[in-house]
């Protein structure tokens, strides 16, 4: 687990507040906050309050983790994927949670069970030779 490091969130908040072109007193009046809290928290001084950092993601059209400070990895856009995952991903999207549970267990499954990268070969089944 990573520390939590109120500079970090000072730059973050503050990257992302200048990328989308907005004063301090206007994300404040956007978030619905204090200017003097947007300062603070920009400087370092004061780190967020759940409620404060739910506002400025709002605010600024981010995730928290955005906010905060925390890296996360960018998805994987559709049109790199191969084309098989393309349609599983299709077909999960119209799951209930339920079954995406269930899904999420039957891959982890089969990934965690194989020893190599590549794919188990498939067995051929001969027709049993009856004598009678």
């Amino acid at each position: 687990m990573t520390a939590f490091d109120p500079h970090r969130v000072a730059r973050a908040v503050r990257e992302k507040r200048t990328a989308v072109g907005l004063t301090q007193a206007e994300l404040a009046e956007k978030a619905g906050l204090a200017f003097e809290t947007i300062s603070r928290i920009e400087s370092g001084r004061e780190p967020p309050a759940i409620r404060t950092a739910v506002a400025l993601a709002d605010a600024l059209g981010l995730s928290l983790d955005a906010v905060i400070g925390r890296e996360v990895s960018e998805p994987v856009r559709p049109d790199r994927m191969s084309p098989d995952l393309r349609r599983l991903v299709t077909a999960a999207r119209s799951l209930d949670a339920k079954m995406v549970r269930h899904l999420v267990a039957l891959t982890t499954g089969l990934v965690t069970s194989r020893p190599s990268s590549r794919p188990a070969p498939l067995k051929k089944s001969r027709p049993k030779l009856t004598t009678e």
